[in-house]
């Protein structure tokens, strides 16, 4: 595990966040079996303004002992400070145009990404923009890499490019 970049108490970004063994149980279980996995679209249940003029992701509930060592993992992590008394665990399933317009996650302590994709071309998008404390940037899609923010904090998902290769990830909800 790598921190990579932060703002403290804010914004942490982490490279090689699951042992490898643990990263492939999780990849394979998402990504390569990701058409049989029963999905629904967020057009219907997210605000307006979180998909307006973009395409909306699917997202699913995970409620998986597969996905323990995970949940486990991140309840370990220094960065997360308040008590935690629920994780939401959503696979997000981005195709070509979907993205996530400007937002803060308010409703929640914290807001996890965890990438799921091996490999992603940086002509793909779906990069992850973030804006707090006269800072902003983003951040590529990267395999085993996860994004910690600390809410409110402005974000976004860049619309993925793709036609072939969704953008996957796990998004944690933290109360």
């Amino acid at each position: 595990m790598k921190l990579v970049y932060r703002i403290e108490d804010k914004f942490y970004w982490i490279h090689n966040f699951l042992p490898i063994t643990e990263y492939k149980l999780i990849h394979n279980k998402v990504f390569k079996h990701r058409k049989k996995l029963n999905y629904n679209s967020t057009k219907n249940t997210w605000q307006k303004q979180l998909i307006d003029n973009l395409n909306a992701p699917d997202k699913m509930s995970v409620n998986d002992n597969d996905f323990d060592f995970y949940k486990q993992s991140l309840l370990k992590l220094p960065f997360l400070k308040h008590k935690h008394n629920n994780i939401e665990l959503l696979i997000h399933n981005m195709r070509k145009n979907a993205g996530i317009n400007w937002h803060a996650d308010s409703h929640v302590n914290y807001g996890v990404t965890y990438y799921i994709n091996k490999r992603w071309n940086p002509d793909w998008g779906g990069e992850f923009m973030f804006k707090a404390d006269g800072n902003h940037g983003y951040l590529p899609v990267v395999g085993n890499s996860l994004v910690i923010i600390k809410t409110p904090m402005f974000h976004k998902v860049n619309p993925v490019l793709s036609p072939l290769i969704p953008r996957i990830s796990i998004q944690s909800f933290i109360q």
